[in-house]
Parts: C-alpha cells; sequence; structure tokens
C-alpha cells in the first residue's frame, strides 16, 4: 500500500461517511481510519489502544472542567449583568449599542468559550435593543456573526486546549497567542461600527455629569457584575499567579460555578430557567462530542504514521514549496478554506499532526502554528457558504443570509487583517505570550 493510496483512500472515505451518510466527525474519522488499515491488510487489533492514547491525559481534564463552568454561568443569567457593567462605561458614545454587543461578546465568550452560547446568549438580548434604536436587522446578524467567536480567541479557550493536546505546546502559551488577533478584531469591528452605524446617529445631549456620579454609576454595575467578572480573575489569577495548573484551574471554576448557581437559586429562583441536572446534562453531551473526536483522531493519527501518510506530505510540501512565505500562504488558503465547512476541533486534531512538523522545518514554532491555525478557522466561521455564525445569527435578528453576507463584508476585511497580522508579525504574538510569562 503507497501512502498516496492510503491519503485518497482516507480521504475519500472521510467525505463519503461525513458529507453523504451524515455521520458525526469522530466517527467518520474512526471509519475511514478503519478502512485505510483494511486496505493496507494491516491489524485492527490496536485501534482500541489507539483510542485509549487519545483520552488518557490529564490535561484534558480541562475540557470539561470549562464547558462545565460556562455551562453553570450561561444558565445563570450573567449575561445582563455584563451588558449593564460595559454600559457604564460606554452607554454615551454613538454607535453605542453596537459597542455594547462587541464587549459583551467578548466578556461573555471569556466565561463560556463558545461561540454558540455567545450568540444564542448576548444576541437574544441585544437583537431587540438594537432594533429599537434602528440598526438594520441585516447589520444587527452580521455583528453577532462577527463577534461570537470573540472568546474562543481569548482565554479559557477550549479549541485552545485541543491544539495544545495536539501539538504538545503548554496549554497557557496557545491560549496567550490569540490575544493580540482577538484585539484587532475588536478594534476594527468598533471603527466599522463608527463608520456605518455611529457617525449617522445624532449627538446625545449633553448631560452635566459629574465625575464622582459616572465614577458611582460604573461602581454600582460593577458590584453587580462581581460574580461574572470573579471567574476569570480566578481563572488567570491561579494559573499565571502559579497557584495551580490549567486543570486544576479548571477544576476550581468548575465549583465555583456549582457554588454561584445554587447561590442564586436560593436568593432568587426565578432567574435560573433551567435545573442543575440539565445543565450536567448538556456539559455532558458537550463533553462527550469532543472525547470522541479525540479518540478517533487519535486513531486517525496513528493509522496516518503507520501508513507513511505523514512523512509523504511533509515530503511532497518541502520539495514544492521552496520557501516559508509560499508555505504560510498555503496553510493560510488552506485553513481558511476549511474554517468555511468544518468543526474547529475537528480541523485542529487532523492537521495538526499532518501539518506541524513540516512548518517546524520551515522555523515556525508550534505556539505561532496555533495562532495562525485558531485566527483562520474563526474568520472562516464567518465565511460563506458555510458559515455557522451567519446561519445562527439570522434566526435570532430575523434577517435574511444574502443579506447579512453583504453586510459581513467589512467584518470579514477585518479578519482578513488579523490573519496577515498573525502570520507576518509573530513577535506580536509572542508579545502577549511574554507578557504573561
Amino acid at each position: 500500500m503507497s501512502a498516496l493510496s492510503a491519503l485518497l483512500v482516507f480521504l475519500i472515505s472521510f467525505m463519503i461517511v461525513a458529507v453523504f451518510f451524515k455521520m458525526p466527525v469522530s466517527f467518520a474519522l474512526g471509519t475511514s481510519s478503519l478502512l485505510v488499515l483494511a486496505y493496507g491488510g494491516l491489524s485492527l487489533t490496536p485501534v482500541p489502544q489507539f483510542a485509549f492514547s487519545g483520552l488518557d491525559s490529564f490535561a484534558l481534564l480541562a475540557i470539561p472542567f470549562y464547558i462545565f463552568a460556562g455551562v453553570l454561568m450561561e444558565y445563570s443569567g450573567i449575561s445582563k449583568m455584563l451588558i449593564d457593567w460595559v454600559k457604564s462605561f460606554v452607554g454615551r458614545v454613538r454607535g453605542a449599542t453596537g459597542v455594547i454587543t462587541i464587549c459583551a461578546c467578548m466578556a461573555f465568550g471569556v466565561l463560556t468559550g463558545s461561540a454558540m452560547a455567545t450568540i444564542s446568549a448576548i444576541g437574544k438580548m441585544m437583537s431587540p435593543e438594537m432594533d429599537k434604536e434602528g440598526y438594520p436587522r441585516s447589520y444587527t446578524s452580521a455583528l453577532l456573526a462577527a463577534t461570537c467567536f470573540l472568546g474562543i480567541l481569548i482565554p479559557p479557550s477550549v479549541p485552545g486546549i485541543m491544539y495544545a493536546l495536539a501539538s504538545g505546546a503548554k496549554i497557557s502559551e496557545v491560549w496567550m497567542s490569540t490575544i493580540g488577533p482577538a484585539f484587532i478584531f475588536a478594534a476594527g469591528y468598533f471603527i466599522i461600527n463608527y463608520v456605518r452605524i455611529g457617525r449617522h446617529q445624532t449627538k446625545p445631549e449633553k448631560l452635566e455629569i459629574h465625575f464622582a456620579d459616572h465614577a458611582k454609576e460604573i461602581g454600582r454595575s460593577t458590584i453587580y457584575a462581581i460574580p461574572a467578572l470573579l471567574m476569570p480573575i480566578i481563572i488567570y489569577g491561579s494559573i499565571y499567579g502559579g497557584i495551580c495548573t490549567v486543570t486544576e484551574a479548571g477544576a476550581v471554576s468548575c465549583v465555583y460555578g456549582i457554588i454561584y448557581f445554587f447561590a442564586l437559586k436560593l436568593i432568587d429562583r426565578s432567574r435560573i430557567k433551567i435545573t442543575f441536572w440539565k445543565c450536567c446534562a448538556i456539559a455532558g453531551a458537550s463533553t462527550a462530542t469532543i472525547g470522541l473526536l479525540n479518540a478517533f483522531s487519535a486513531v486517525a493519527g496513528k493509522v496516518m504514521t503507520l501508513a507513511g501518510i505523514s512523512n509523504f506530505l511533509s515530503n511532497l510540501i518541502t520539495e514544492n514549496i521552496a520557501s516559508k512565505a509560499g508555505f504560510l500562504l498555503m496553510i493560510n488558503l488552506l485553513f481558511l478554506f476549511m474554517g468555511t465547512f468544518m468543526d474547529i476541533n475537528a480541523t485542529i486534531l487532523i492537521m495538526t499532526p499532518l501539518l506541524l512538523p513540516v512548518a517546524q522545518t520551515y522555523g515556525i514554532t508550534p505556539v505561532h502554528f496555533g495562532a495562525i491555525l485558531i485566527v483562520n478557522m474563526c474568520v472562516g466561521f464567518l465565511t460563506p457558504p458555510f458559515a455557522v455564525g451567519i446561519f445562527v445569527s439570522t434566526k435570532i435578528a430575523n434577517s435574511t443570509f444574502g443579506e447579512t453576507v453583504r453586510e459581513a463584508v467589512p467584518f470579514m476585511g477585518v479578519g482578513l487583517i488579523a490573519i496577515i497580522v498573525t502570520t507576518l508579525c509573530p513577535g506580536y504574538v509572542d508579545f502577549f505570550i511574554h507578557l504573561f510569562s
């Protein structure tokens, strides 16, 4: 069995199983791996061992902890706290509602680490407000789709953990590598929001508000938002203060989430519309999905090594792409394309073992490679034809796909700028890593 034929069997069977039979990505990976082994006449006996090795990791425990903590905070009404807190700072600038939406999505994403949870929780609250203030529904939809993934770029981030596990890099360094690109996205979105909406709004009437009164308002909203703000403080403080590991910080945040959930339920039962066991079920389902993905991607990785696919791709790329610039262009186009239709975690687990060794031959560090991969996948989340973020946001904002795509073009432009800076300026990426190391 040649490496090329094994690669073709893997890719074709994966596409058939995943697309035509609509099988989950994890099972499609497992099925394709078994077919490659059978095609090459190799033994199927080690497959369970390969799958177990994909789950046998202490760092992997961080994922269920952060998912569970995120679910508890998502259903505890923190979205209103965060929106009121941000509003106290920027409530009187032109285009303030759009700015609040951007900042709230960043803050909420930090707590949940989920793009879908962010677009749902913040979108449902901010969409009616933007509608009242005359924001076009298509713009509201595009803004929600563009901001929902910012929480993936700001730690704690499940895709960051997945990449660290796949590459062997430190989780904390992978997390910090995407903070710089997140600031580029946010700054670009603020500018777009002002040009598209803010400059057309009438200037708010001047009110004689003393600094002390404004400070009191900010203080009140900050006190109200303390339960939400404590979560990232606990996580970052314990990790970067050297108190505990990333996994242990996840466990601590989980305990905090449970305490907060039950305390709020005792104080005001009406604010929580879901039972604790339902939260457990939601978190368990998400964890199981990621666990299966890890197990079967480990099988796929071992099979690719046994079949010689990894070495074949490495030689193919190095023989045909002579420069580092050419390789960077290739992986950016590849990851951006995959981001339009592939799940980010699946892409990380499939592509990292294949392309990271090649990237290292060009002098690209694992952390820089991870930042490029994750930023591209986030932009793909907003990019047609299979823009998942746009599909969800159009339902929330009652817009159409075509109108939303037109409004999303400037946001895609910001995404391309973020990709270029992340790719060509590794020093900018490293700055945030060294800042907290």
